[in-house]
């Protein structure tokens, strides 16, 4: 009993790479700050099999090409990731999640499909669009 309480508290503290997501929000959440960390395990772990990207400018990137994109020797600096604006709906296993993502001077809608099943929240789908800065009247 001693040695699965050390088990639980030992994967707690190793962070949410090997954490399952428990609601839909937290699949996003781990998404976000997987792809900021460029951290592929999670990536692997936060998406079904089927999932697919689309970027923001209108590409589809099925899932080995997005976490390829975020393999640790192609990481940079970049802006930090701010995330507002969220809403989820749930429709039983199944739930959509809209995020406001700002980088910098930069902002992004995303809009997240997650899926419950043995392994808890996943995301199947991903979509980006940029939100335009309105012009000086």
């Amino acid at each position: 009993m001693i040695r699965h309480a050390l088990f639980a508290v030992s994967l707690l503290a190793a962070g949410p790479a090997l954490a399952q997501a428990t609601t839909p929000e937290a699949a996003v959440d781990g998404y976000v700050a997987a792809q900021r960390d460029f951290d592929q395990a999670a990536l692997t772990r936060l998406t079904a099999p089927d999932f697919v990207e689309i970027s923001p400018v209108g590409e589809v990137d099925p899932r080995d090409k997005v976490i390829g994109f975020y393999a640790p020797d192609k990481k940079r600096e970049a802006p930090p990731v701010t995330v507002t604006e969220k809403t989820v709906r749930r429709f039983g296993a199944t739930a959509i999640v809209t995020i406001r993502l700002g980088y910098g001077p930069m902002g992004l809608r995303g809009v997240y499909v997650a899926r419950a099943d043995k392994d808890g929240w996943r995301l199947v789908s991903a979509q980006y669009t940029p939100i335009r800065t309105p012009k000086p009247a």
